[in-house]
């Protein structure tokens, strides 16, 4: 109740006053989900490309984007089906990933401190209270992925926290957890995959058998099938979209770094230094004084936290630079400072090893004066200088369709404004632009168009959507080479159809996700089958 009761307070705002619109990425989420939710119950059970983004001209965003946030938001839909209600919408999205997480971290410690609920709940509430996830990911930078992204990664070490053999439920259950966060929030995944490896590490060495680190191993193969789907689109068509927006000149690793050079945006730089000063040096205090009075059992998680909030703090600090250089993988989370969800996750996880032993009159009071504290330090950051301007025009974000200011976030948008501009009037679909005759529209539908045309003679018609790999006719042919669609059709009366159709690494993915389906089906139903015939 005190997890349900927190996390409804301090959502108050988004819910009811529509904030999430303040946060940066907010336009670009609101505008995904309003075509995400308006394709997917019109049909398209997983809408890749969104066909009216971009000034009709479409956006590739979910073959790369991880979809599983837009998915659960989507099914809030018909209860809001207008625009105006995208930011309700987004707010509740955001407050069940809120309340979500926290349950998360409050059954993860629970397990982990059997006999000490009351510091479990107050390890909970500053899982949900602290800065980095509640003000600067949901109100300041409206990162709905990354929010949602907190969910996972208790329920992962709830998993790990307590087998005593090899368990077909546990690999089944951490499997979708590991998929659950590579379809949420995939950077995340190169934050809190090692982490769980250290995680089971740790108690594997308490217990000296390797019974965590084989049920993580065999449950991130078995993640990664289940996660297929979306995985074999977003390593492939990368390829196809502007990555340098993404992942180069002010967006690299090494220009975000704590006790470097300033950052290019001196707004994240305030909060995220403040943010990584209430999480690392509480945390790190707390865990080691954990480590010094704690008996084994609290002994071996405050390890854990230090193994969680050490390499975060390392790896965000000026101290990284030579490893962000390289250009690794890593470089995939984009933004250092992304690894204060591991700070978060040791720093709930000292507080609870801390608290444990502590006398009862202070396990009573510790989750009140977490709730007060963290409302405290939240306030505050509303006080701090250089906040990002929340000035976006709330009729800016529900706008999403042609000849309206519904442009994706830059490295979706293929093509530029000024590349595309002019070659279609603001509600026009297609123009014949070589040859005499009339041209009709029969379906307009994501990754598939029908046209009618009545040609005089061969002709060339521009279709309003970006050109992009996959687009196939069923009769004349596709103009190669062209920024938008073009195709030529022949002389007379003819019917043509174009299709965005899968590519292989996209057919690759969803068979990848069948075989992890089987085999989930197969851990849970063969040993039931087992013990039948045994009797």
């Amino acid at each position: 109740m005190a997890v349900f009761l927190t996390a409804t307070l301090v959502m108050v705002p988004a819910i009811v006053f529509g904030a999430l619109r303040s946060g940066v990425d907010s336009i670009f989420h609101a505008r995904w989900q309003e075509a995400f939710a308006r394709q997917f119950w019109a049909g398209d059970l997983y809408p890749r490309w969104l066909m009216d983004l971009n000034d009709g001209f479409g956006s590739p965003a979910f073959f790369v984007y991880p979809p599983l946030s837009h998915f659960v938001t989507a099914l809030l839909h018909p209860l809001f089906p207008n625009s105006s209600m995208i930011a309700l919408k987004l707010g509740l999205s955001a407050w069940l990933a809120m309340l979500a997480s926290g349950l998360a971290c409050l059954f993860w410690l629970r397990r982990a401190f059997p006999e000490a609920p009351r510091a479990a709940l107050a390890g909970a509430l500053i899982y949900l209270l602290t800065p980095y996830h509640l003000y600067i990911n949901v109100y300041q930078r409206g990162a709905f992925a990354e929010v949602w992204a907190f969910v996972w990664p208790p329920l992962t070490l709830m998993m790990l926290t307590a087998p005593d053999r090899l368990s077909g439920r546990t690999i089944a259950v951490t499997a979708l957890t590991l998929a659950g966060l590579f379809t949420t929030h995939a950077p995340s995944i190169l934050i809190a995959g090692p982490a769980y490896g250290l995680y089971a590490l740790i108690l594997d060495l308490k217990d000296r058998r390797p019974i965590r680190l084989t049920t993580l191993a065999l449950s991130a193969l078995l993640g990664l099938l289940l996660a297929g789907g979306y995985l074999g689109t977003a390593l492939t068509h990368s390829a196809y979209i502007d990555t340098a927006a993404l992942f180069s000149g002010r967006n690299l690793a090494s220009n975000w770094l704590l006790g470097g050079a300033a950052w290019p945006d001196p707004g994240i730089e305030l909060y995220v230094h403040v943010a990584s000063a209430l999480t690392f040096g509480p945390g790190l205090l707390i865990a080691t004084v954990a480590l010094a009075r704690s008996r084994t059992a609290a002994r071996i998680q405050a390890v854990a936290a230090l193994a969680f909030l050490l390499p975060a703090l390392v790896l965000m600090s000026v101290l990284s630079r030579p490893i962000w250089e390289l250009h690794l993988p890593l470089d995939r989370v984009q933004f250092p400072w992304r690894f204060l969800l591991l700070a978060t996750i040791g720093l709930s996880l000292a507080v609870t090893a801390a608290a444990a032993e502590a006398r009862p009159r202070l396990s009573r009071v510790l989750p009140f004066a977490v709730i007060i504290v963290g409302l405290l330090v939240n306030i505050g950051f509303t006080l701090l200088p250089e906040r990002l301007p929340a000035s976006i025009d709330p009729e800016s974000i529900t706008r999403a369709s042609p000849g309206d200011d519904s442009w994706d976030a830059p490295e979706y948008r293929l093509v530029s404004r000024v590349e595309v501009q002019g070659l279609f009037a603001p509600a026009e679909r297609v123009r014949l632009i070589e040859g005499e005759g009339k041209v009709v529209v029969r379906d307009w539908s994501p990754r598939r168009i029908r046209l009618a045309f009545d040609l005089k003679s061969e002709g060339v018609v521009a279709i309003r959507q970006f050109a992009y790999p996959g687009w196939r006719a069923s009769a004349g042919g596709l103009v190669e080479g062209t920024k938008v669609l073009q195709i030529a059709a022949p002389a007379g009366r003819s019917e043509i159809e174009l299709r965005l159709e899968p590519l292989l690494a996209e057919r690759m993915g969803w068979w990848a996700s069948l075989c992890g389906l089987l085999i989930l089906a197969f851990i849970r139903i063969a040993p039931r089958l087992m013990a039948k015939r045994r009797l």
